[in-house]
């Protein structure tokens, strides 16, 4: 069964992988079927995540000693009510959905990212601590740029050097490492997937 998942596997990677370098009538079906049916496992994926979720919330609320049972139950209840809401009214402008999403969801989603403003201030003062050349160097460039982000030093001047230090931080180190990073992001997913697609890593086996 193993190798039978296997070969599926390989299949369908070499498939998708013509498909991308070639124009070809077959492979060009193949690949819209491969890519639809993606989609469907993605949507069935999604419902057995969401079956998960209030399965181990239902649990921990039948444990009633447990911490943090009452968590649990408010995220069992919110769940719930907006699935049924979605039900029974549907999408739409005018529906109570839109409502939740606008008035709910849109001001916790704005809470926690305000949140993780202070996490991300606190995060960088641990880390950009002077405790050897390489986080000295950080916290110079961190400097920098939040000096050069000021407005007052922004405006159009010939003593502009704050604003100058800035843009080339961002420009040239900056952008250099990002984009080192992002070269190696992109090989190591090349390996990764050429290994799924020679068979050295078999996850789906497992």
């Amino acid at each position: 069964m193993r190798w039978l998942l296997t070969a599926v596997a390989i299949g369908v990677g070499f498939v998708m992988l013509a498909d991308f370098f070639y124009r070809h009538p077959l492979l060009d079906i193949l690949g819209v079927a491969f890519r639809e049916w993606a989609i469907i496992l993605t949507a069935f994926a999604l419902l057995v995540g969401l079956y998960n979720l209030l399965h181990v919330h239902f649990l921990r609320v039948l444990r009633r000693h447990e911490p943090n049972a009452g968590y649990s139950l408010l995220v069992l209840a919110t769940a719930l009510t907006v699935i049924a809401i979605g039900f029974w009214f549907g999408l739409g402008s005018e529906s109570p959905m839109t409502w939740i999403f606008n008035y709910a969801y849109r001001p916790l989603q704005g809470a926690f990212f305000a949140l993780a403003a202070f996490f991300l201030a606190s995060a960088a003062y641990r880390a950009l601590r002077a405790r050897s050349i390489e986080t000295f160097l950080m916290l110079i460039a961190a400097l920098v740029v939040f000096v050069g982000q000021i407005p007052l030093t922004n405006t159009e001047s010939a003593f502009n050097i704050a604003a100058q230090a800035k843009d080339w931080v961002l420009s040239v180190p900056a952008e250099a490492g990002v984009r080192g990073i992002l070269i190696g992001v992109a090989l190591g997913t090349v390996a990764t997937g050429l290994r799924l697609i020679v068979g050295l890593d078999r996850p789906y086996s497992e």
